[in-house]
């Protein structure tokens, strides 16, 4: 999938480019959260509701998804269950 990007988008690699080389996608992960670009409880609720879709697309039961999504993430059940259900501001 191609996307265009924006000028906001380009200056933006550009500047991460310049201040800390060519770095794996991981480590560009971290450096765009940790300079607050990246909203890190966005990535969280966003990582926890596919791996829950993968593991009911498996035929596990939802709630038994939600369960091992907890242990997966080590996070409480309430937590997954929020990211499930209450965190709509997300727009995921």
């Amino acid at each position: 999938m191609t996307m265009t990007q924006t000028v906001y988008e380009k200056e933006l690699a550009r500047m991460v480019s310049r201040h800390y080389g060519r770095v794996s996608n991981s480590k560009l992960i971290s450096i765009l959260c940790e300079i607050g670009v990246v909203d890190l409880s966005r990535c969280q609720v966003l990582a926890i509701r596919r791996w829950v879709e993968a593991q009911v697309g498996r035929g596990v039961g939802k709630v038994t998804a939600m369960w091992q999504a907890a242990e997966h993430f080590a996070v409480t059940y309430e937590f997954v269950r929020k990211a499930m259900y209450y965190y709509k501001d997300i727009n995921l």
